[in-house]
């Protein structure tokens, strides 16, 4: 399954690239005082997150890193996505690294595996629609010890961003509808609120500065972070 579906990514991607005679691309280098991640804090250090997309059309597809400063936590992500006309749909593969063990990319054994798959379906894209919504449920790499079968983890998230004092304002909530990697049952896993500002310094760089409020009702934490960075684009 998971040999299969990285295979379909890996198609995709060399698909896009070969029939796109013309795409767009955006590149991001973030700094963050801390990964907070629906609810929870991945690492206990400030991260360095660099990031590509390539667009073309309808089809766009992600590369995404993290890595903390103390190498607490890191990640790496490949998401090819699918634009429709009221939604989009996102295959992301997750790649974790476990501190202090082997780790190979390519390992895909079963207890060397660092993959985890997750299909994403949201209308974040749509800028007409103020009520912003994300299901996403995974299908590999959330095994429950107990049954020795997928949790099949869900994570439901709405958001309604607007405009403050030329601010943008962005309060989300998250709830997970059953039992998995989020929590135990039924529950409200992440209410946060975040405020950004973007800088351009001309068409093709800007600056984002970003604030973040976040509380996890299930586990009881609360998390506040900001990050900031340069993002380049290919241009308008």
């Amino acid at each position: 399954m998971l040999k299969s579906c990285l295979s379909l990514v890996a198609l995709l991607l060399f698909s896009f690239f070969v029939s796109a005679q013309k795409f767009e691309w955006e590149s991001e280098v973030l700094l963050q005082s801390r990964y907070i991640w629906r609810g929870e804090m991945l690492g206990n250090a400030p991260a360095i997150e660099p990031s590509v997309t390539f667009t073309s059309g309808k089809f766009s597809f992600n590369v995404w890193g993290m890595l903390t400063t103390n190498n607490s936590y890191s990640e790496f992500d490949l998401v090819p996505s699918y634009q429709f006309d009221l939604f989009k749909v996102s295959l992301l593969d997750y790649y974790i690294p476990e501190k202090g063990e082997s780790n190979q990319y390519l390992n895909f054994q079963k207890e060397k595996n660092r993959h985890s798959l997750e299909m994403n379906i949201d209308n974040y894209s749509i800028d007409e629609q103020r009520l912003k919504w994300m299901v996403g449920t995974f299908f590999s790499g959330d095994k429950n010890e107990e049954t020795n079968k997928p949790f099949y983890s869900t994570y439901i998230e709405f958001k309604y961003p607007f405009t403050i004092f030329k601010i943008n304002a962005e309060p989300s909530v998250g709830i997970t509808p059953f039992k998995g990697m989020y929590a135990n049952k039924f529950a409200f896993v992440n209410t946060s609120i975040s405020f950004s500002k973007e800088f351009e310094l001309s068409s093709r760089l800007s600056i984002p500065i970003t604030a973040s409020y976040t509380y996890n009702p299930y586990q009881d934490k609360q998390f506040v972070s900001g990050s900031t960075g340069l993002i380049f684009s290919s241009g308008k």
